[in-house]
């Protein structure tokens, strides 16, 4: 076979393959056509490079390879727009400043503090305590920073409480790691919340942050979990209830520091109500 004919076939050969890549990744309805149209061609292109050298087999596998490398790179990429696109237009950054991130590293310290890294610092105006979230809610809050990374602890590490409000009431609590004395036996991963005021949690109720002072260390309002189970009644003024983060720690990929916002006017004063010269209204 002539060495111009035989590169034409490995081009051909090359380019059917990629076809073939793009549909299957894209989820074309078109791809079985082409796969079908691939064989048709491929057929007569794998009898006539029967007699191709091993070299250039070799580089046409090389090639293959390559490819498929690519067209991962590309779809992992495409994954990641996506799920952007899911924080960009997640309750948790509507109408706020924030900076996206990725998470380049986790750790899980004997202690029990989980953390992970995100490739964002003080380059990019990170600060410390400030929140961190994903598309579903609360992730955590900043604790250190570099100038081209920062560690954010995970919310349930040990040490780590977050004041809420629980349901439709808002009614006023704070979320933390389960404690190792506790008289509840609490699934891995989730959460304890234990009641400010009297009340009574009921499974399906949302816990979101009641938030802080100039949104640090928590931005008010985000989601901190639902919870699951409320602990039996044994005569306290307040139950104890177990809360399923909203976030998964276990998957905490993309994430975004939410840009604290300080008060730059102060609050205006309310007038005072008026009284009668014998003091009522």
């Amino acid at each position: 076979m002539q060495p111009t004919v035989r590169r034409c076939l490995l081009v051909v050969l090359a380019s059917l393959t990629l076809a073939l890549l793009v549909a299957d990744l894209a989820g074309w309805s078109v791809a079985d056509g082409v796969r079908r149209a691939g064989g048709f061609v491929l057929g007569p292109v794998q009898r006539a490079l029967a007699g191709v050298p091993r070299d250039d087999l070799a580089a046409v596998e090389s090639e293959n390879v390559r490819l498929r490398a690519v067209a991962a790179e590309q779809q992992h990429r495409l994954d990641e727009l996506d799920r952007l696109d899911e924080l960009l237009g997640s309750s948790a950054t509507t109408g706020r400043t924030l900076v996206p991130a990725r998470v380049v590293a986790t750790d899980l310290s004997a202690l029990g503090v989980r953390s992970v890294t995100i490739d964002v610092g003080s380059r990019d105006g990170i600060r410390t305590d400030s929140t961190v979230v994903a598309a579903d809610g609360l992730v955590g809050r900043v604790v250190a920073v570099s100038p081209w990374t920062s560690d954010v602890q995970v919310l349930g590490g040990a040490g780590s409480v977050v004041a809420v409000r629980v349901g439709p009431a808002g009614t006023l609590g704070t979320v933390s790691a389960p404690a190792a004395g506790d008289a509840e036996p609490r699934p891995r991963g989730s959460l304890r919340l234990a009641g400010i005021a009297p009340s009574t949690p009921v499974v399906g109720d949302v816990v979101r942050t009641l938030g802080s002072v100039d949104e640090t260390p928590y931005a008010a309002g985000i989601v901190v979990g639902t919870v699951t189970a409320v602990d039996p009644d044994r005569g306290q003024l307040t139950r104890s209830a177990t809360v399923r983060p909203a976030v998964d720690p276990d998957a905490i990929d993309v994430v975004a520091v939410l840009v604290p916002t300080a008060r730059s006017t102060p609050r205006p004063a309310a007038p005072a109500a008026r009284t009668t010269a014998g003091g009522g209204r």
